[in-house]
């Protein structure tokens, strides 16, 4: 008599648990900071609210990489001291460490963005989820961007120079705009980099600006093709 199928059989692994919609969740966050901007410049305490709207993106940025084992214990490392300090930061705790909370800050998003980015290139499907990954992970970059211009105005102000105002000292929310401007390469207008720094790291935006679209949502209009294709 044969041996039973049960003994035989092969032993089938469960896949890790992926919680549900986690890039939408962050795509809707980066909207919110974004679409918030307006609101928070007009208010006296504008740099207050700023940092807890990045904190809020560093939680969705959590959130979205959470379930991936390793790769998301070390984004917890990275993440939770930043958020930590934006949020002790907003209660007026620890200001002192600007340039270090701004560190923090892109070396966490840079972090994230790149498991992002390679998560939804390695996607075999295109779903609603991975194109709000698409989407967000572009955001990202602009909001990672933002932060480093500010590092770089902490560290060695007058990088940056107003053509309207001569002399301005600049709000995070307003290197996050110019960062947006550099991200999809519209044109300067008001804010426009002057120190050599400034403008190394803005001419690093702008080709990643070029190139994201060209790469990234090429893939996914390849794979999108792909599934339309088959029988």
């Amino acid at each position: 008599m044969p041996a039973s199928a049960s003994a035989s059989s092969p032993t089938t692994k469960t896949a890790p648990k992926k919680l549900p919609h986690h890039f939408t969740a962050l795509l809707l966050t980066e909207l919110a900071f974004i679409l918030g901007y307006p609101f928070v410049i007009e208010t006296a305490v504008h740099d207050e609210l700023f940092r807890l709207l990045a904190a809020l993106i560093f939680c969705a940025a959590l959130y979205a990489v959470m379930g991936r084992g390793l790769i998301t214990l070390v984004a917890f490392i990275l993440g939770v001291p930043a958020i930590g300090i934006h949020l002790a930061n907003v209660f007026g705790y620890l200001l002192s460490w600007q340039v270090a909370t701004l560190a923090l800050g892109v070396l966490f998003l840079g972090y994230a963005t790149t498991i992002f980015i390679w998560a939804i290139v390695q996607k075999p499907s295109v779903t609603v989820d991975t194109l709000a990954g698409a989407v967000s992970a572009y955001m990202l970059v602009g909001i990672t961007y933002g932060l480093a211009y500010g590092m770089i105005e902490q560290i060695q102000p007058g990088s940056f120079r107003d053509t309207v105002q001569p002399g301005k000292h600049f709000m995070p929310s307003e290197l996050i705009f110019f960062s947006f401007v550099t991200l999809t390469t519209v044109g300067y207008g008001d804010i426009i980099p002057w120190g050599p720094h400034a403008r190394s790291l803005a001419m690093l935006e702008a080709v990643t600006g070029i190139m994201y679209p060209a790469v990234l949502i090429g893939r996914l209009v390849g794979l999108r093709g792909r599934k339309s294709e088959e029988p």
